[in-house]
């Protein structure tokens, strides 16, 4: 199906700008650029394309809807000044089931941290990314855009941790008093590898869960939490 969009009073154009925050029930969102638009495509997550009325007859594509937006809407939908190739709508909603290699985020908020960390984690083979009811969501469009597709290969939860616990998983906390990591020779799998909010770190009531563990530092007491999960998913990286 092929549609033109002229007018910001069209029904459907007012969705489209609902889901620039996302539809956590639904599981749709807007994806912004190429980079997406091709990741989402290989996991089967498109569910239409939105392009600028003046690429109108660029696409041949049959098995796609496709929108044409007038540029006033197309640059209103877009998130960022430098105006998007294309606008996908993509679906992808929260799992349930984890795998054995589970990266848990207790409360981390910042967006770009959220989506840094499930590329890290992609990168490094691990199954899952699950965040805690508290954190940031992952239909923020900062998180989606800093994934840079990885979101749509890799399964994305929201649980507490007190359940995955309750699932069986052996639950590492990184903090900055625990086990060296050099000290460890690898994790025991299932395992739930835990961050902590940028500012004040694990809940408290959640430290007695599991294992601590820490990086080894000079000169500095912490790090950013993306900068430090990486360290971590590379040092426990599957073989």
């Amino acid at each position: 199906m092929v549609k033109v969009i002229e007018s910001k009073e069209n029904s459907f154009y007012k969705e489209l700008l609902k889901l620039k925050k996302g539809d956590a029930e639904k599981g749709l969102f807007l994806a912004e650029g190429d980079d997406l638009f091709v990741e989402a495509k290989k996991a089967g997550a498109v569910k239409g394309i939105i392009l600028p009325l003046q690429k109108y007859g660029t696409v041949n594509d049959t098995n796609i809807d496709v929108y044409f937006l007038k540029e006033h809407l197309y640059r209103e939908l877009a998130s960022y000044k430098s105006l998007p190739p294309v606008i996908s709508i993509c679906q992808k909603s929260y799992d349930s089931e984890f795998g054995d290699r589970v990266i848990y985020l207790d409360g981390v908020q910042d967006p770009g941290n959220c989506g840094t960390i499930i590329r890290t984690a992609l990168a490094f083979s691990y199954s899952a990314v699950v965040l805690s009811k508290d954190a940031v969501s992952l239909y923020n469009n900062k998180v989606i855009q800093s994934t840079k597709g990885a979101l749509f290969h890799l399964s994305i939860g929201r649980e507490s941790l007190e359940v995955l616990k309750s699932m069986g998983y052996n639950i590492y906390l990184t903090t900055l008093s625990g086990v060296d990591e050099k000290k460890i020779t690898s994790l025991q799998e299932p395992f739930c590898l835990v961050f902590g909010n940028e500012g004040t770190g694990i809940r408290k009531e959640h430290l007695g869960m599991g294992k601590q563990l820490k990086i080894s530092m000079n000169g500095i007491d912490s790090l950013n939490v993306a900068v430090s999960s990486g360290i971590f998913m590379y040092r426990f990286q599957k073989e």
